[in-house]
């Protein structure tokens, strides 16, 4: 026989086993009613996670894809001048923000960024050469990464390139910069090691790939990368 005191705990026992089952159940029919409400959609939902993303060169190739505007630099006060200020040069994620002057002689460059006449002018098709002492403007070169945008706000355009490439080099490898490129370009150059006032025979080059801008449909082509510096 059992003693009250057993069958009372037994009977404990079993309604505590009684109680978890039912609720499992009622929690089932629960989640099952709430899954039968939901509304199905008609359409597939994808994760944003899985949508493309562009990468630079691809970005690159799709800018330079779109139709370019045709200018004439009759319409803006004709072609820069050795000594004119023609432009605005910065460099996104740098400190490099200064006056771009054409020409590239000790005149133009104490005073900002200078542009080689042997090369072009942004919106030509060809290399667009650019140099600047690292002693002050194009101090915050080390600062540069690749896929940084560069800027060059004219009287005639505003241009964007993108960083593809930097690399040193001796002032006299001219192997480091490619003048016959016909597809629009920048490279731009200061001297190396950063921040030495000193001459130094080496030099280091930031290479952009051309992005946006308009094209010069009379465009000028008017010296030597011994002067960044």
């Amino acid at each position: 026989m059992l003693s009250p005191r057993r069958i009372r705990m037994l009977l404990f026992a079993l309604c505590g086993i009684l109680s978890v089952a039912l609720l499992g159940m009622l929690i089932l029919i629960i989640t099952t009613a709430m899954k039968k409400a939901e509304p199905v959609s008609s359409s597939i939902s994808v994760p944003s996670s899985s949508a493309p993303i562009l990468s630079s060169s691809s970005s690159i190739s799709e800018s330079v894809s779109q139709p370019r505007e045709v200018i004439s630099l009759d319409d803006f006060g004709g072609e820069p001048y050795v000594g004119e200020a023609y432009g605005r040069l910065t460099i996104s994620g740098t400190e490099v923000d200064c006056d771009l002057y054409y020409g590239d002689s000790e005149a133009q460059m104490s005073k900002g960024a200078g542009t080689y006449t042997g090369a072009h002018i942004p919106g030509e098709n060809g290399t667009v050469l650019l140099a600047g002492h690292t002693g002050s403007f194009f101090r915050d070169f080390e600062s540069a990464e690749i896929g940084a945008g560069i800027q060059i706000e004219t009287r005639y355009g505003t241009y964007h390139y993108e960083i593809v490439d930097m690399q040193p080099a001796k002032a006299t490898d001219e192997t480091a910069y490619d003048l016959t490129r016909e597809e629009e370009n920048i490279i731009l150059y200061t001297c190396y090691p950063f921040g030495q006032l000193t001459p130094t025979p080496y030099r280091y080059f930031i290479y952009g790939e051309f992005v946006s801008g308009p094209e010069i449909s009379d465009g000028t082509q008017a010296g030597s990368t011994s002067n960044a510096g």
